[in-house]
């Protein structure tokens, strides 16, 4: 049928070219964004799952940085350790030196002082934009916390250092005082004070040693298990207690490890001889004195001086610097385990939202070449079905 009024032939032919113009549109966007799906619009589930996914490639990026710093920190703290390893080093060198007849005990004492000081400044100036972890509280630091967290995922858990502080003689933190390496008033006259036990000694539940170092009181005070302790010595800023737990069948060399290890907790040199006696040194130990404790001969406790007592309060220094080296040797490495995940899941991330949403522009520039073919050929044929109704005319001629 002809008609002027309904061209059927345009109708279908402009339709077909509409569809090629958005096939084109969507094709050329493509290629101009190099994604196949930059919207909401394009594919809502997986644009959905791609975002939720760049949030996170976001929030690792930050997770990143965050141990970055935490093991710029760190590393910082391993320096400052190192440094101060090699002071200790010299500084037992020159206690020892001391049992030579004739050296100047002056002299010696005045190097002493000159390495604990250069000690307390590697501490000190261990700082990494504001936070120390070997002298973290001492003024002019700048950092008051005791202890660093460092974010190790996107759900904001942490990975949390504490400072180990390799000061000389402790310094105050928020909320809680250290002991350092408990080198202080160190010298080549040093006293400190050795406790030996009977064989059948037998300590019971709240028997109690007591160390006076410089203005505070320790109290290590015995505890069996059998009842809650009632706490004998008072309790404040100059009077530490600690719990030694014990067990009623340990025998004398047992016990005695046990307060050794309870009072190295509390930064003394505290030291088991091969004689099963112990020395206790550092920290300005000035008096021992025990409550029970009973048994034939019971305890004994006699000083120590001299270069005894001086090199065992180094050896227990260099013991806690070792433990406080192979802390920050564990956190290091377990913060450089997670910046190395952390990376490589930041690249899966980012590898999955291009599987996700890239386009793949050799398919494209392919299928860009077919549209524009068609694009062409829809419009050569809607305008050969525009011209159509002009047939009509030649019915009225």
């Amino acid at each position: 049928m002809f008609s002027v009024n309904t061209n059927l032939g345009a109708m279908a032919a402009l339709q077909s070219l509409n569809v090629t113009q958005m096939a084109l549109k969507e094709t050329q966007n493509e290629i101009s964004t190099g994604k196949k799906i930059s919207s909401g619009s394009d594919n809502p589930a997986v644009y959905s799952i791609s975002q939720t996914m760049q949030a996170n490639v976001a929030g690792l990026s930050a997770v990143s940085d965050s141990l970055n710093f935490g093991a710029s920190v760190v590393n910082t703290a391993q320096s400052a350790t190192s440094n101060i390893a090699t002071v200790l080093t010299q500084l037992k060198t020159t206690i020892t030196q001391g049992q030579q007849t004739g050296m100047d005990a002056t002299t010696l004492n005045n190097s002493i002082k000159q390495m604990l000081s250069n000690i307390d400044k590697f501490a000190q100036s261990a700082t990494f934009n504001g936070v120390n972890l070997t002298a973290s509280g001492t003024s002019g630091v700048g950092a008051t916390d005791y202890k660093m967290s460092v974010v190790n995922d996107v759900a904001g858990s942490t990975i949390d250092v504490s400072s180990t502080d390799a000061t000389s003689n402790g310094v105050t933190f928020t909320g809680s005082d250290s002991t350092g390496l408990s080198l202080t008033g160190l010298s080549v006259t040093s006293t400190g004070k050795e406790l030996s036990f009977a064989n059948n000694t037998a300590p019971v539940q709240d028997d109690y040693l007591s160390v006076t170092a410089g203005t505070k009181t320790y109290a290590f005070i015995m505890s069996d298990g059998s009842a809650a302790n009632t706490m004998p010595q008072k309790s404040d800023a100059t009077h530490i207690n600690t719990l030694v737990n014990f067990a009623t069948t340990d025998s004398t060399g047992t016990i005695m490890s046990k307060i050794a290890s309870a009072m190295q907790s509390q930064g003394f040199g505290a030291t088991v001889t091969n004689t099963g006696k112990l020395d206790i040194t550092g920290n300005n130990v000035s008096a021992v004195s025990l409550s029970g404790f009973t048994g034939a001969g019971s305890a004994a406790v006699t000083s120590i001086s001299g270069t005894t007592s001086a090199i065992a309060t180094v050896d227990a220094a260099i013991k806690q610097l070792n433990t406080n080296s192979a802390y920050l040797g564990a956190k290091a490495a377990t913060i450089t385990g997670m910046a190395t995940f952390t990376s490589a899941l930041s690249s899966s991330l980012t590898a999955g939202i291009g599987a996700l949403t890239d386009a793949d522009m050799a398919a494209e520039s392919a299928k860009l070449q077919s549209l524009q073919t068609k694009q062409s050929l829809a419009i050569q044929s809607l305008s050969i079905a525009n011209q159509q109704p002009q047939s009509i005319m030649t019915l009225f001629r």
